[in-house]
């Protein structure tokens, strides 16, 4: 029986409405619900690199982070006011997105990881390149919410 949900959050609309699909997942079989916000790694062209300075990089990575956060904050919020008898733990980590997805639903056990169709990246197909590894690489049932 599904007991823990990964639940993968961007801040995009597409994660908030997984978000408000897995709360209500998790409320009808009684299950446990992790949500997950990854940083992705700043990433430059080759020859930017040359321009900017480490400083400015550092600080982009920051940045970023501090709007990872403040998603990961914002759904914790909204979990927390519309079941507010669960308990929902929230995880930032760095990395790739896919992979730490992954690897955190197979380290944590879950049964199953909830994620947006489309994240925060450019469109480019119906379904997003981060969904799109994940439901290549999971062992466990992804559910994308569109």
């Amino acid at each position: 029986m599904l007991k823990k949900i990964l639940v993968a959050v961007d801040g995009s609309k597409e994660s908030k409405k997984a978000l408000n699909f897995a709360l209500e997942l998790a409320e009808m079989i009684s299950a446990e619900l992790e949500l997950l916000t990854v940083v992705p790694p700043v990433f430059l062209y080759t020859h930017s690199i040359h321009v900017l300075k480490s400083e400015a990089v550092a600080d982009c990575a920051k940045e970023l982070e501090v709007g990872f956060r403040e998603a990961l904050y914002k759904a914790q919020k909204v979990a927390q006011k519309k079941k507010p008898e669960f308990k929902v733990s929230a995880r930032l980590e760095k990395g790739e997105p896919d992979v730490k997805i992954v690897g955190r639903a197979e380290l944590g056990k879950f049964g199953m990881i909830v994620m947006g169709s489309r994240g925060l990246g450019g469109r480019v197909s119906a379904l997003g390149s981060v969904s799109s590894r994940v439901v290549d690489k999971a062992s466990c049932p992804v559910l994308i919410v569109k």
